[in-house]
């Protein structure tokens, strides 16, 4: 059995799209169950493949659609991993390409390929550099054009007036019940027929972000990570969402994943952990905002032969939308928590997999 977790950001999603969000959560997670069992894809290529579904929606803020920089250009970051090998790949600041998930994919890929006179792959590109390599593996470019969506485009021109006139704007707000005041990074977290866990991630980053900026959609350990306990035979996949610079500053993912590895309450540890990053001194913005998406699998201690399967995800902010999915359902679970308190959420669901 293989089985499918995505989130959608963790911010404020407006009542009235939260049946489009619903929808396309529930289409991705059908897409990953048809990826994992009829093609019979790996954790990683499934991960891949789901997440561009997601960057090539306008709803979402990854790919086409993504947040426009202060200067009216597109930067997008993206990362993937495997417990598979314990090794991830990610790029950053990337411009000019469809889907930036599918560049951090074949970066993975291409990792376990040695490079001649001995040098050692590279993981991690930003920039032209990330553009370029995207060149040579004949991946789909795009041009600023097909990638800015209208709303991004009024959200830019709305924040580029009131950053050069404070105070004094003629552009009607887009931040009211018909668009999100924040949607940020999709995450997806796939485990395939073998038991091995990946997990993508990808995000266009804030509105009006300095050129240049790195969020944790591009960074390894803060936002995204996938472990296994060698040991004990336990696996995790972590993905987070929200303010990016304060999920940096915590590494939310591997201190999350390290946590799951060797907690016996998961959900309470997912409860735990959001409130101390809410509490943490590193914060820039208050009142905290992160989210977590997590899966984590073990072996049953009362019959090897099942596996035992949680997954959770849990949000500081208004709203997160996530959504889960087993082959041997008929049909996804998929909500829109919201909490107006601004106290920790988490929500889960468990499943046993028979070897």
């Amino acid at each position: 059995m293989s089985f499918v977790a995505i989130h959608l950001g963790a911010g404020f999603h407006s009542q009235k799209l939260a049946k489009r969000y619903e929808t396309l959560c529930s289409e991705a997670c059908r897409l990953g169950i048809r990826l994992l069992e009829s093609e019979n894809l790996n954790a990683q290529a499934a991960a891949a493949g789901i997440c561009k579904f997601l960057e090539d929606d306008p709803l979402t803020n990854s790919g086409t659609g993504s947040n426009l920089t202060a200067t009216g250009t597109i930067e997008c970051d993206a990362s993937i991993m495997s417990s598979e090998h314990n090794r991830g790949a990610s790029v950053g600041c990337i411009s000019g390409v469809k889907n930036p998930v599918l560049v951090a994919e074949k970066l993975l890929s291409v990792s376990f390929t040695p490079l001649s006179a001995g040098r050692v792959a590279p993981l991690f590109l930003v920039g032209e550099g990330a553009r370029q390599f995207a060149n040579d593996q004949q991946l789909e470019l795009a041009s600023l054009e097909t990638l800015a969506t209208k709303s991004a485009i009024i959200r830019y021109e709305y924040w580029s007036e009131i950053l050069n006139s404070p105070g004094a704007s003629s552009i009607a707000n887009p931040s009211n019940d018909d668009d999100d005041l924040i949607t940020d990074t999709v995450g997806v977290i796939c485990v395939d027929l073998d038991g091995h866990i990946a997990v993508a991630s990808s995000s266009g980053g804030i509105a009006m972000k300095q050129c240049g900026r790195i969020g944790p959609a591009a960074l390894i350990g803060s936002g995204i990570w996938a472990a296994r306990d060698a040991h004990s035979g336990s696996k995790v996949a972590v993905c987070t969402s929200g303010t990016g610079e304060d999920i940096i500053s915590y590494n939310l993912a591997s201190r999350c994943a390290q946590q799951l590895l060797n907690s016996d309450d998961e959900h309470q540890t997912v409860a735990s952990l959001l409130s101390d990053f809410s509490q943490s001194p590193a914060i820039q913005l208050l009142p905290a905002a992160g989210g977590i998406l997590a899966v984590k699998t073990e072996l049953d201690p009362d019959n090897s032969r099942d596996i035992l399967l949680q997954a959770f995800y849990g949000h500081t902010t208004k709203s997160m939308c996530a959504g889960f999915m087993a082959s041997k359902w008929d049909s996804p679970k998929v909500s829109v928590s919201r909490t107006p308190n601004g106290r920790p959420s988490v929500l889960g669901t468990a499943v046993r997999i028979r070897h």
